[in-house]
């Protein structure tokens, strides 16, 4: 057999959530699929266009303008080989409309995506939920993947410790090592924020993401090598681990590189051993939110926001109210001037402004010291997706304080 029976087993039981549905999301998915795994979660917001069809598998001309993660779910559940298939689909951006929990949730994580920021994002909630991750990048002729996972412990649904994988059970054990290097020893550790040149700090236009230009073949190969190396993994036979490996197409060449610990990477102290459960309904307030929290730990707390949650704001020309509603790094610098000031007035932003902003905005730091009126919004409403994982502090002295980290589980999505 090419795999153990005990790896045959976690194939069938293992929790794999893949963000990105583009050529490699495709390629890997179907590998994953014909390899017997069926319990796969795809996130991606994007929709698909004409130019897709030729470097994707799972989609169709009568799917264009449909979500990519929706029908990438629907075809491979039609596929399936699995004997009882659980694929779901999230469209949705993964860094600001998918509640962080969805790591903890998952035994392994793939990413399929196409930023570096995006990148960044889940390499940082993967080591802080100790979930490992594979990562790939293709252009051209040419393919890289990573592979990242912890080591050390490894302890067994029934309590029992093993050296390596496989477990005996048939369920993915619990990783209790950690990261010794992660993604930012290869794409550095900056936050790879959209570019910013106004005074404001908001971003003055939208960034247009050049298109990479590959070939099917390399997406292939990338999602071959990822698909290879997690059944390898989940065997213990895996080899690139912490490692990167490039595969050069013109020239068939292929090399591993070893990565040494950044010292500036402090994504590594920052693992997330518990994460709390608070039920709430999907229309809850922040400040019913807080106060169960509160109830929950015995004592007030200080919930932290993922950003600082623009509400609204007045045109600095004509005064008139405008609706924002957006985190503070979807805010473009241009919203705060109205439509009607912006047309009528090729140079609006010359124009000495008449008013101020007046913004009404949730800060990252909340309690129930704010306004009743941001109060009295909903978790949506102050930019907390559903199943997020946000920090709250615990005071248990005038000058120290206990941090915890609570989900807000939806009842009703």
């Amino acid at each position: 057999m090419v795999l153990s029976p005990e790896a045959s087993k976690l194939i069938k039981s293992v929790k794999i959530l893949v963000v990105g549905a583009g050529a490699g999301g495709n390629e890997v998915l179907k590998d994953l699929l014909l390899m017997g795994f069926g319990n796969i979660t795809i996130v991606d917001f994007d929709h698909i266009e004409n130019s897709n069809l030729s470097r994707t598998t799972l989609f169709r001309k009568e799917d264009i303008g449909k979500s990519k993660a929706v029908v990438a779910a629907e075809r491979l559940t039609e596929m399936a080989l699995h004997e009882s298939p659980n694929i779901r689909a999230f469209h949705g951006n993964v860094m600001t409309e998918i509640g962080k929990n969805i790591f903890w949730e998952h035994d392994i994580v793939i990413c399929c995506v196409d930023t570096q920021k995006a990148r960044a994002y889940i390499n940082d909630w993967c080591v802080r939920s100790n979930t490992p991750f594979f990562e790939m990048g293709f252009s051209n002729f040419d393919v890289d993947i990573c592979f990242f996972a912890p080591e050390g412990g490894i302890i067994q649904a029934d309590g029992t410790r093993i050296d390596k994988l496989p477990s005996n059970d048939g369920i993915f054990p619990k990783l209790e090592g950690d990261f010794p290097v992660c993604l930012r020893e290869v794409i550095g550790v900056g936050s790879f924020e959209e570019k910013r040149n106004s005074c404001s700090g908001k971003i003055v236009q939208d960034v247009n993401l050049a298109k990479i230009p590959t070939i099917q073949v390399s997406a292939a190969m990338a999602g071959v090598l990822v698909a290879t190396e997690l059944i390898k993994y989940l065997d213990g036979k895996d080899t690139v681990r912490n490692k990167m490996l490039m595969f050069f197409g013109r020239t068939y060449e292929t090399d591993i590189f070893n990565y040494q610990r950044n010292p500036a990477c402090f994504i590594h102290e920052k693992k997330i051993d518990k994460v709390i459960p608070i039920e709430v309904e999907s229309d809850t307030t922040l400040k019913d939110f807080i106060q169960k929290i509160s109830k929950y730990l015995g004592v007030q707390i200080l919930l932290y926001l993922p950003e600082l949650y623009s509400i609204s704001g007045k045109c600095h020309i004509c005064g008139k109210t405008i609706e924002y509603n957006k985190r503070d790094s979807q805010f473009r610098h241009h919203e705060k001037w109205c439509e009607d000031c912006r047309i009528a007035n090729p140079n609006y932003e010359k124009i000495p402004p008449h008013y101020g902003s007046n913004a009404i905005e949730t800060p990252t730091e909340t309690s129930l010291d704010l306004p009743e009126e941001i109060l009295a919004r909903t978790l949506s409403q102050v930019g907390i997706p559903p199943n997020d994982v946000l920090m709250v502090k615990e005071p248990i002295s005038p000058t120290d304080y206990k941090i915890h980290y609570i989900t807000n589980k939806s009842l009703k999505l």
